[in-house]
């Protein structure tokens, strides 16, 4: 199967593979769908822009000692803290390209390509840029069956962060990975695990 864009139709800049699927008599229905159908949402949902995520404060659990705020960053970047200090934080990520899915046995794994622009909340509510990464991450999900309806459980895999752009200046972005990873694991990937039940 294929997704498309009722709205505006646009052909993905990539084909279906060749399949086939494992020689089964036990069942009276197997179903089979390719990466390429759910590889063709991903391109429907990133080019509609609904690929995207805004991350505030508010949505990190409250026990985590990691804020976003510019005291927090200011420990890891230090102009933040010196040049925007006391302001909330605001992080937004969106894909840079639609994933690429792959299918095992009871397994998907999903490489995604993101940028993430991180603001400073000035007092006014206006957004002042501070910086963008470049984030390439990849997760597994586990498909199961849970009561009537189809499930499944996304885990990190891994992350890798570049600088792309900083009005802050430089600094090293391995000293951004536990903020990220702490993101990662405690908003991003439940939000997912929540919202995308089948």
């Amino acid at each position: 199967g294929e997704f498309y864009n009722i709205g505006k139709h646009q052909e993905p800049p990539f084909s279906p593979a060749v399949f086939s699927l494992p020689p089964q008599i036990n069942n009276m229905l197997y179903i089979g769908v390719s990466s390429f159908t759910f590889e063709s949402a991903a391109f429907v949902y990133n080019t509609a822009g609904a690929l995207s995520l805004d991350i505030t404060d508010d949505m990190i659990p409250k026990i985590s000692p990691v804020r976003l705020n510019t005291r927090t960053f200011g420990v890891f970047i230090p102009q933040i803290a010196k040049r925007f200090p006391g302001l909330m934080m605001k992080l937004l990520v969106k894909m840079s390209k639609a994933p690429v899915i792959t299918f095992e046995p009871n397994n998907a794994t999903v490489q995604s390509f993101a940028s993430m622009t991180a603001y400073a909340i000035q007092p006014n509510a206006a957004l002042t840029p501070l910086f963008v990464l470049n984030l390439v991450s990849s997760v597994s999900a586990r498909v199961f069956v849970s009561g009537m309806r189809l499930a499944g459980a996304v885990t990190l895999n891994k992350m890798d962060l570049t600088l792309g752009t900083s009005d802050v200046g430089d600094f090293h972005v391995s000293t951004l990975n536990s903020i990220f990873q702490t993101v990662l694991n405690f908003v991003v990937i439940p939000r997912m695990n929540g919202e995308y039940s089948l």
